[in-house]
């Protein structure tokens, strides 16, 4: 299950304090709340089971709402929350640097500054007018505050500015 979604959702579990098991078609997610089982489906879906109350819930999620949908998962309360997947698309760089401009641009040189300063630095929140945007482990995450947008995650070292 070769998939730069799943590596990096397996980078991020640990932010939301997940533990993974990885198999042969599948990834394996566990919390204290949560067992969220994805698949690799086809091209555009992955299937996503959860535990939802004392059953489980199969969800098809869209490639672009994967994201959104384990993020959602990941910060659920308790296990009798069920999480609906939000359809629409997902935020670009471009699109996130044309939408905030400067701003992006400040985002972007504050993190490089605290990388300059500390290199081994794992975990930074940010947030910009539309967006809450984190860097953990080298991945930069956009979530975008109204939902307008579907989250989307960026290597940091790839990002051009």
């Amino acid at each position: 299950m070769d998939c730069i979604i799943i590596e990096n959702l397996k980078v991020l579990s640990e932010n939301f304090k997940h533990k993974f098991d990885t198999f042969s078609n599948s990834v394996l997610f566990v919390s204290e709340v949560n067992k969220i089982k994805i698949q690799f489906e086809d091209d555009s879906y992955f299937k996503v089971t959860y535990n939802l109350c004392f059953s489980e819930k199969i969800v098809f999620v869209p490639k672009e709402a994967l994201y959104d949908f384990c993020f959602d998962l990941f910060r659920r309360p308790n296990e009798d929350t069920e999480v609906i997947c939000n359809v629409g698309k997902t935020i670009e760089i471009e699109k996130w640097l044309e939408i905030e401009k400067n701003e992006s641009l400040d985002v972007l040189n504050n993190i490089q500054k605290e990388l300059n300063y500390n290199y081994r630095i794992k975990h930074l929140a940010l947030e910009s007018f539309q967006f809450n945007i984190f860097y953990f482990n080298g991945l930069l995450v956009f979530e975008h505050k109204n939902k307008e947008y579907l989250s989307n995650v960026f290597d940091f070292k790839s990002i051009k500015y």
